[in-house]
């Protein structure tokens, strides 16, 4: 990333195939020891109202000091200023498409 910051990884990432593993284990112990990286903090899955089959519908994503919930198409649900705010906006989200199941396929 010419001129921006790449929060501590390398501009050009490394090519990993399924013949080494070894650029994977570089990469999760540089993620260990790095507190900026994105880290997963909550997956929502669900019941398709249509197809009937198990979909994943969202995710929090924390990076840095603030936090994002994504549906799996990639829209942003909600960003939040912390990962507090975030988990809070997450566990109200989960609570819709629970009680709403039907009211979740629309996007407006």
């Amino acid at each position: 990333m010419p001129g921006g910051s790449t929060n501590g990884l390398t501009s050009e990432p490394e090519r990993l195939t399924t013949q080494s593993n070894s650029g994977v284990e570089n990469f999760e112990s540089h993620v260990a020891l790095n507190d900026s990286a994105p880290r997963v903090f909550a997956l929502l899955e669900r019941t398709d109202p249509e197809s009937g089959e198990l979909e994943l519908y969202a995710w929090g994503v924390e990076v840095g000091g603030s936090a994002n919930v994504f549906q799996s198409d990639g829209h942003v649900l909600a960003h939040c200023g912390s990962a507090e705010g975030a988990r809070r906006m997450f566990g109200i989200i989960r609570d819709v498409v629970l009680v709403w199941p039907g009211e979740t396929n629309r996007i407006e």
